[in-house]
């Protein structure tokens, strides 16, 4: 019998590219969070809510910016 060698990963800045550049994250994440506080002022609900509302937004944001970026090297 043989055994089965470990697939190897390529090295250099492409290594791992199942994630967008930290960047991305920021600036969309950021900028979703200023817009939000834009149409939904601070003292309009509770203070939890908003903090609720903020990280859903942030969760959400990070999933569709992962698959995006998936989906775009799947193609390349």
């Amino acid at each position: 019998m043989t055994e089965q060698q470990p697939a190897q990963r390529p090295a250099g800045p492409d290594r791992d590219d199942r994630w967008a550049p930290w960047w991305v994250y920021l600036i969309i994440i950021l900028g979703a969070n200023y817009l939000r506080q834009a149409i939904l002022p601070f003292d309009t609900v509770p203070e939890w809510a908003v903090v609720l509302i903020a990280i859903t937004i942030s969760g959400i944001l990070f999933v569709a910016i992962t698959a995006v970026h998936r989906i775009a090297n799947q193609q390349r």
